[in-house]
């Protein structure tokens, strides 16, 4: 906010009449969609990759330029079409977008360098890690950590696993809970209903 405040003050110098409105949110939403185009650094707005082959976008920034068109009729009536949907900025190119900041267009070198960078780089790593809607909407994994340990019996009712379910609503004789117990080799189940968990019942 300090460099901003310094930006104004600088450039406040140059009007003879200067003043401050403060301007409701409903109204303020062509601002609001502004201060999310660039910052007032010069070298925020640079490349991750230059490239200098033709691209689809050599026609597009050659007619804002330029003015020039391409020699096909039907493609330089594409062009005039596409045109006004782009805006060319010292040099670098950008969609237009309704109440949002203006889009940088990407040549196909640069584009594959940042989706590897998103995908793969340390930077996306860190973003995510910090992202609280990254974090509280990431899909849960149900996949145990490490390999599962089969637990192995060498004969039957030799080990047992036993649980307790419930509290179910109240049947026969005020029972809640089921105590249920699986040998490991014969998969035969016993079953348990209780009232009450007690280690003396257990």
């Amino acid at each position: 906010m300090q460099k901003y405040l310094k930006l104004v003050q600088e450039l406040a110098v140059d009007f003879d009449l200067f003043q401050i409105t403060q301007v409701s949110r409903t109204l303020n939403k062509k601002a609001d969609a502004l201060i999310k185009v660039k910052s007032i650094e010069e070298d925020s707005v640079s490349a991750a990759v230059e490239e200098e082959e033709r691209s689809w976008m050599t026609p597009i920034i050659e007619f804002l330029s330029k003015g020039m068109l391409p020699i096909d009729s039907s493609e330089a009536k594409k062009i005039k079409m596409k045109a006004p949907m782009y805006l060319l900025d010292k040099g670098v190119l950008y969609r237009k977008s309704f109440l949002g900041p203006h889009l940088r267009c990407l040549n196909p070198t640069q584009a594959e360098s940042i989706i590897r960078e998103v995908h793969e780089g340390i930077y996306a790593a860190e973003v995510i890690r910090k992202c609280q809607s990254c974090q509280l909407h990431a899909p849960v994994s149900k996949a145990p950590r490490h390999r599962m340990i089969p637990v192995a019996s060498p004969w039957p009712f030799c080990k047992w696993a036993i649980g307790i379910v419930g509290p179910f609503p109240a049947g026969p004789g005020g029972v809640k809970f089921l105590v249920v117990a699986i040998d490991y080799f014969t998969k035969w189940v016993e079953a348990k209903p209780l009232k009450t968990i007690s280690g003396n019942q257990i």
